[in-house]
């Protein structure tokens, strides 16, 4: 989601709370981007000697390479085992209260410094700790790592309010030489004050406790929310009292096997039923497998059904996160969300949104007819095209495909697109990518890889790639910052350290197309922070606002996406022969097929998204009394029905019945747990799917690793998130391909792309 108000570290972080790292980047096993970065990293590194700089080749070899390993997991000194963690936290605490005494009295610069050392240590013991209790196969360093996350976050809680240290701030910028001051010092400190207010440090004690209580409530039932929907979605212990249908056990079979004996069971007139619950795995398998379009339909009606308490807790969220975005200034949770962004109102994301719109509708229109067609060639009905059958229509195209597919994934091995990988670096960005032998101990499984990122004998940044499935990892894919660049106040630089983790299969095995381009994707992430060059970790690599560091990722995507390219170094996993041209033709076949659809489906989550956070429950709430969570979530679904039934009038409605909306699955709020991460921010996944195809097609297409590309790419890079404005990006651009405003970004390109050429 945004990131949010914090000044060390964010408001989510509170004793309790359950947390995602500093700078994680979770996506989608399906490939779709979903930033998690639910609070703002601002560093690490403390605990790492501060004076020891790592520029030139000797002190590296010594620092890394040449030591006698001494068993330090993540290269941090004294973490050997478990038990070391808590201590580490406790030790980072105490190093950061002896940074931060007196610092309110500092003068601006030096009390920006002192705040940035501080928050360095803090988070290069928080930070490897989140990374280790989401990744590590010892569940004792699990425990442990949590119990560290946890003491670091009670302290962060504490200096995000205090008042001293604010009050400093205000000085800070009001001192007569401010202006005067580097403008990456002025933007630190600036987000820092504001990032305090946010947390309502400069209230009255009585708002400023009210404040406190309301981001309590949040953090609370956003976990909420979250963990019960992950519960509906397993559907194991759903009753016949949940919502959900009965479904003969031909149908459930057909779809799931035997994992159809997992689920309730009666007998039926017709025979045996099972109970599948609403929001499920087993839903939707039901309607991507099932050929029986009665069952299909049983089952998408029952989750139309009513969710009485989910639709309570997503109304209770929102007017939560209403009245906060009022506390501190703001009209709406979704003015809150685009204060910093490219796109900095609600009025300029709907813009982007309703341009898109008219661009997509063409191609969306003839998607639509040509899956009508689709369902009666394959057997599945004649007539209109019906909500149920848009799942199993598009699985049972992708099974006809499969052939195709799995001849294309020959060529996309885990080894192809590393090389792949080392090609952006050293054609187009001029540097190396090494691997490097990781010391007894510093990883945390043997199959995790370290990388060296550097140009010429310097080294710039520090890769540890978690590449493999294996038993209990579940995280699919995500990047976890370790530590950010700084300038050290010995004169040195602190290199960046990041981490990037995947579940591929093990071996040669090939990969789905959306799995390679979701793997790119993350090394877009990872470049990003491991050429930040930046005086202050607070606003290095992706540690901004979310639709600006999704560019270079969405950026990297095309590396895989564009097939000419992708040509030039995805090889046979065996035979090690060049990608022929017709599996290019089929790859961009297979990626293209109702590619107007999904686009049109990625644009309505981000209109659902606009929508909830522009509604505002309780100026509507007069004479609701005890039932006030009931009359708000009905105004919701009010507010986003008529919001939303704009595109129902826009679009030829000849080839389906019902709503385009219902088409989607869009059902209710409570279904859609995006709302809880992003909170006002989804669009930023289409945007930068435009923004990105726009500085491709002028600039990198017809040269994918051209240097006169990678020069102006690497200085974008290099600049972190300090800089966050279109301007930068525009940089990239010919003379006469730039010059617009964000929500005016040209669709040409991105529209071109969605078809098959």
């Amino acid at each position: 989601g945004p990131p949010a108000a914090s000044l060390l570290l964010p408001s989510m972080l509170r004793p309790g709370a359950q947390l995602p790292s500093c700078a994680a980047r979770v996506v989608s096993s399906a490939g779709v981007a979903a930033c998690h970065d639910g609070r703002r990293s601002l560093g690490a590194g403390i605990l790492r000697s501060p004076c020891a700089p790592h520029a030139q080749e000797s002190q590296q070899r010594r620092t890394f390479f040449a030591r006698k390993p001494r068993g330090k997991l993540f290269d941090i000194e004294g973490l050997e085992a478990p038990k070391d963690f808590p201590r580490l936290a406790s030790e980072a605490v105490e190093q950061a209260k002896r940074e931060l005494k007196g610092a309110s009295e500092k003068p601006a610069a030096e009390l920006v410094a002192a705040l940035d050392n501080a928050s360095n240590g803090l988070c290069r013991i928080a930070d490897a700790a989140e990374l280790c209790r989401n990744v590590h196969p010892d569940k004792k360093y699990v425990a442990k790592a949590s119990e560290a996350v946890q003491e670091i976050a009670g302290y962060m809680s504490d200096v995000n309010v205090d008042r001293g240290i604010y009050e400093g701030m205000v000085r800070g910028e009001s001192e007569e030489n401010f202006a005067g001051l580097p403008s990456e010092t002025k933007a630190v400190l600036n987000h820092m004050r504001v990032s305090m207010e946010h947390e309502g440090v400069h209230l009255a004690d009585e708002d400023k406790s009210a404040c406190l209580q309301l981001l309590e409530r949040e953090q609370q039932l956003a976990f909420e929310i979250v963990q019960r929907q992950e519960y509906l979605r397993r559907g194991y212990e759903g009753s016949a009292d949940d919502a959900g249908a009965w479904v003969a056990a031909a149908a459930t079979r057909e779809a799931f096997g035997q994992a159809a004996s997992r689920l309730k069971k009666r007998a039926g007139k017709a025979g045996d039923e099972f109970f599948v619950p609403a929001d499920s795995a087993f839903a939707e398998q039901v309607l991507k497998a099932c050929s029986c379009s009665t069952a299909r339909r049983a089952v998408h009606e029952s989750q139309l059904s009513a969710d009485e308490q989910g639709a309570r807790e997503m109304a209770e969220l929102l007017t939560v996160r209403q009245q906060l975005s009022r506390i501190r200034g703001y009209n709406s949770w979704g003015e809150y969300a685009q204060r910093e962004a490219l796109l900095s109102s609600p009025d300029k994301v709907e813009t982007f949104i309703d341009a898109a719109w008219s661009k997509l509708r063409p191609g969306l229109e003839s998607d639509i007819k040509s899956m009508a067609a689709e369902k009666e060639r394959l057997g599945l009905g004649s007539g209109k095209l019906q909500p149920w059958d848009t799942g199993i229509l598009l699985n049972r195209i992708r099974q006809e495909h499969a052939a195709e597919e799995n001849r294309i994934s020959e060529y996309l091995t885990y080894a192809s697109l590393m090389r792949g990988v080392d090609l952006v670096l050293s054609r187009l960005l001029g540097l190396t990518f090494k691997p490097e032998q990781p010391v007894e101990g510093e990883v945390w499984h043997p199959s995790v890889h370290k990388y060296t990122l550097r140009e010429k004998d310097r080294i710039l940044g520090i890769l540890y790639m978690d590449p493999f499935m294996r038993p209990g990892k579940v995280v699919q894919s995500a990047q976890f910052t370790l530590q950010g660049s700084k300038r050290l106040d010995c004169g040195g630089q602190q290199i960046p350290i990041t981490t990037l983790v995947y579940s591929l299969p093990v071996g040669s095995a090939g990969l789905p197309l959306p799995y390679a381009i979701t793997f790119m994707h993350e090394i877009g992430h990872a470049v990003h922070s491991l050429l930040s060059d930046t005086t202050y970790q607070h606003l290095s690599g992706t540690r901004g606002t979310v639709d600006f560091v999704e560019f270079p990722s969405h950026l990297f995507e095309h590396f895989v996406m564009d097939v000419a390219c992708l040509a030039t170094y995805a090889t046979h996993s065996s035979s090690n022969a060049a990608m022929p041209l017709e599996v290019q033709r089929s790859c961009r076949q297979n990626r293209l097929r109702f590619a107007h659809f999904e686009a049109a489906q990625q644009l309505m989550y981000a209109a659902v998204d606009q929508a909830f956070y522009s509604y505002h429950p309780l100026d509507h709430l007069q004479g609701a009394g005890d039932d006030w969570s009931r009359v708000a979530a009905e105004g919701v679904q009010r507010h986003l029905t008529s919001a939303l039934g704009r595109f129902d009038s826009d679009l030829a409605s000849g080839h389906f019945d019902g709503s385009f909306t219902a088409l989607l699955g869009l059902s209710r709020p409570s279904k859609f747990d995006h709302l809880v991460h992003y909170g006002g921010s989804y669009y930023c996944y289409l945007f930068n799917r435009a923004l990105s195809s726009h500085v491709w097609q002028h600039s990198f297409r017809e040269d994918p690793f051209g240097a006169g590309s990678g020069g102006p790419l690497k200085e974008l890079l290099r600049g972190g998130s300090v800089v966050q404005s279109l301007d930068a990006i525009e940089a990239l651009l010919p003379a006469g391909a730039g010059g617009f405003k964000a929500e005016d970004v040209p669709l040409d390109a991105f529209v071109q792309q969605l078809s098959v050429e």
